[in-house]
């Protein structure tokens, strides 16, 4: 045990709280140092390191020396004891004053966000970032306003209070104000995941690559010569639906199929919509064999779960292919075959771009990142093709 604790480095631990200004918030930064622990010299302590050493995890050290009420009183009584016993002292803001950083970096959430559990894809890529933004010791701040406020104030408190060390942006486009804000204290930001029509040629980004995701499902459908093709889009994230859209065209003309403008059906972000979008137009799909390329994986659940409660096979009578390759994609039965989007990879190159942009390390980067084909059991197999890895 000696050599760990000789090797412990100077760090500092942050714990998340509630919010009370519209998002998550997260507590001062707090740091754990232990003396003369058995006559050693042991300096700081990461909670990590700590939590090793007593045989619980960090979240648990984090939320028993933070009082809270998800943990077990007597876990919580065992962390506060040894806490005691090796002589760990609250060190709040310590290792911020000595580098000027906050250790949180800001996620800047769409505009037409109302709840996780709307929007499940935008949970998933905040499950990922908060997993990867761990390992760089960062804690999160969440900010969101309404999508018809123009009041921007909660982002422009956090850039003038410097209460972020950066920022991941998940909304496809800024206010020119919220730019100007940037550019004048300047922020690291990295945009990540659906891109707006218009780009602006100064961002660091890694983007999904929606029209060639719509591009490979044109393709793939149009193979089946003797299904109609359709589209299911959505109202609010009209820039990335409309270029899915493009890309669905272009892979169907290729195959020969020229979609008709009549073909495509809106609902909204979720999966009650899309079943109620299915709703209103099932006859149509009594009446024909129908591939559908849906905007999202919550739209093709839905739309799954409609034609199952009207009976209509799937895939015999109704193919369907979402796109995002949710994890509750592969968790419902039928299976959602999909246009897999690799959110990992963005996750992971965004943060640690945003990381070396805080550090001065890196310049501007771009990155488009292709998905990929995944066949499951809302659709048909191609002959001679593996089902599950039909990636182009």
């Amino acid at each position: 045990m000696g050599w760990i604790l000789r090797n412990c480095l100077k760090k500092t631990m942050r714990i998340i709280r509630p919010s009370f200004n519209g998002g998550f918030a997260l507590a001062p930064e707090v740091g754990y140092s232990k003396r003369n622990y058995k006559g050693l010299e042991i300096g700081d302590m990461t909670s990590r390191e700590f939590a090793k050493l007593i045989g619980v995890s960090q979240p648990t050290v984090s939320r028993a020396l933070n009082n809270s009420s998800l943990v077990a009183p007597e876990t919580k009584e065992y962390v506060l004891r040894k806490a005691r016993e090796y002589k760990f002292e609250l060190n709040s803001q310590a290792q911020s004053l000595k580098t000027s950083r906050t250790g949180t970096i800001g996620i800047l959430f769409p505009k037409h966000f109302i709840s996780m559990n709307n929007n499940l894809m935008l949970a998933h890529v905040y499950d990922c970032i908060q997993q990867e933004l761990s390992s760089y010791d960062y804690d999160i701040m969440v900010i969101y306003y309404d999508s018809n406020s123009q009041d921007f104030s909660r982002f422009e408190r956090s850039i003038r209070k410097k209460k972020v060390d950066g920022f991941l942006v998940l909304r496809m486009e800024l206010m020119d104000e919220e730019m100007e804000l940037i550019q004048q204290y300047q922020v690291p930001c990295v945009f990540m995941m659906n891109a707006n029509a218009n780009i602006r040629e100064n961002l660091s980004y890694f983007f999904s690559d929606s029209f060639y995701g719509g591009y490979l499902a044109g393709k793939y459908l149009g193979k089946f010569q003797d299904y109609d093709k359709m589209y299911i889009t959505v109202s609010e994230e009209r820039d990335d639906a409309s270029r899915r859209f493009n890309g669905y065209c272009k892979g169907l003309k290729e195959m020969g199929y020229n979609f008709r403008d009549g073909d495509i059906l809106q609902c909204n972000i979720g999966i009650r919509s899309a079943f109620d979008c299915i709703s209103r137009n099932i006859d149509i799909f009594r009446k024909r064999k129908t591939a559908i390329f849906t905007y999202s994986d919550l739209l093709a659940i839905g739309a799954v779960q409609a034609f199952l409660h009207y009976d209509i096979a799937v895939p015999e009578q109704v193919q369907v292919l979402g796109m995002d390759d949710l994890p509750l994609a592969t968790m419902l039965q039928p299976e959602i075959s999909t246009i897999h989007v690799d959110v990992d990879e963005i996750v992971s190159n965004a943060c640690h771009l945003l990381m070396e942009l805080i550090e001065k390390k890196a310049v501007m980067k771009q990155e488009w990142v292709r998905p990929r084909l995944i066949i499951r059991e809302t659709s048909w197999p191609i002959q001679g093709e593996e089902a599950n890895s039909c990636g182009q």
